[in-house]
């Protein structure tokens, strides 16, 4: 089992934090991507706090799609987010998703992502853009992501622990809306994300 240790910040200027990162970094690929969220009908992942999700990868560069199969489990939230993690990679989303129904897990809830992958140094840096605004991650070993996070101005105690759909019913408080399930693009095709998305990297 693999452990996850990350930082993650929210951003408000996607074009000025990609191109801080290009200046320490490089660029490795941009992708669409879909994550389901699953648990059965006890809710028995919900009560653990772990999560069982499944991921259609789409590179905007050659359109190769990918499948992946994750579960994962925070060991703390204090400070720095560290979590077990046990990801596999899949050749089908819809034969995945027919085994997960079979097993007794059921869809209750995704989200859609342009994801931008970076490498600096030993860490992977990924900048996403959800439908309903920016979030940085850096992953590594504990020390090399505080200093990535430095080298990008970035100051360690606005890091959040929180996942991105906590962060999503959040904004969505602050701003008197109801959250929804399903957090989409709506009304945008794969190509216009395309095309929208270049203009803001």
């Amino acid at each position: 089992m693999a452990e996850e240790i990350e930082l993650k910040f929210l951003i408000s200027d996607y074009h000025k934090v990609f191109h801080r990162i290009l200046s320490i970094g490089e660029h490795e690929k941009t992708a669409y991507e879909l994550t389901v969220m699953y648990d059965n009908d006890k809710k028995t992942l919900y009560k653990e706090d772990s999560r069982l999700r499944l991921r259609k990868i789409i590179d905007l560069k050659d359109d190769r799609e990918s499948c992946e199969l994750s579960y994962k489990k925070p060991k703390t939230r204090e400070g720095i987010k560290i979590e077990e993690e046990i990801e596999v990679e899949t050749s089908s989303f819809k034969d995945s998703e027919e085994i997960l129904a079979r097993l007794g897990y059921r869809s209750v809830s995704s989200y859609e992502r342009i994801r931008d992958t970076f490498r600096v140094n030993t860490c992977k840096v990924t900048l996403d853009n959800f439908p309903f605004g920016y979030i940085l991650e850096i992953e590594g070993d504990e020390e090399n992501i505080k200093n990535v996070a430095k080298r990008l101005n970035f100051n360690l105690k606005d890091n959040t622990t929180k996942s991105c759909d906590d962060i999503y019913a959040e904004i969505c408080k602050t701003n008197h809306k109801e959250a929804k399930k399903d957090i989409l693009f709506e009304g945008l095709s794969l190509q216009n994300l395309k095309r929208q998305h270049k203009t803001q990297s």
